[in-house]
């Protein structure tokens, strides 16, 4: 009984343990965005990426609505995501807003600057809402870590880079062509 008590003990002790964070990655994940599982991350394409519903382009000061996506079939359990500048990447820029599904973290001296999930349940769509910082006019791209299990994540994988104008591009937007239109189109039947 005794010598099966030390095989347990000395067991325990030299097996890598495998931190996985069912509620959350801890702050001391920010730097390499890395879960610290035990485990070497994914080298294959991700099944899970963030997307921007709007699109390229947002006016200056205008918050992003992000959705956190898996592929068909997939499903993700954790996530870690920061934004960044595209050509000033080693500090997280911007503010999360409190997600439904997710939690904020404070990484790298910055305030609410980070999200992660709250529970280890499965996911296929996280929405996030981000705000840029204040008069922010550069382009941003969003890094996420996907955890599937504790042994299956990807770290960073980026998100489209998003630029934030004074005034949306015309081709990039055709709904606003379109408003532009019905307007002008009200103004002339008024005039008659």
């Amino acid at each position: 009984m005794f010598t099966c008590v030390i095989v347990s003990v000395f067991t325990l002790l030299v097996l890598p343990t495998a931190n996985a964070s069912p509620n959350g990655a801890p702050t001391a994940a920010c730097g390499s965005m890395t879960p610290q599982h035990g485990y070497e991350p994914q080298t294959s394409a991700s099944p899970f990426k963030a997307e921007i519903p709007v699109g390229e382009y947002v006016l200056m000061d205008d918050p992003v609505q992000l959705e956190l996506r898996a592929s068909a079939g997939a499903t993700f359990k954790g996530f870690l995501i920061m934004a960044f500048d595209k050509d000033e990447d080693t500090k997280p820029i911007g503010t999360f807003t409190e997600p439904v599904d997710g939690q904020l973290l404070n990484c790298t001296g910055g305030f609410t600057n980070a999200v992660t999930h709250t529970n280890n349940t499965e996911k296929s769509l996280v929405k996030i809402k981000w705000q840029p910082p204040l008069y922010y006019m550069g382009t941003a791209v969003f890094r996420t870590t996907f955890v599937q299990n504790s042994t299956t994540y990807w770290v960073k994988t980026e998100s489209i880079g998003v630029s934030f104008v004074m005034e949306i591009p015309s081709s990039a937007s055709q709904s606003s062509t379109t408003w532009a239109g019905l307007i002008a189109l009200l103004l002339a039947l008024l005039i008659q």
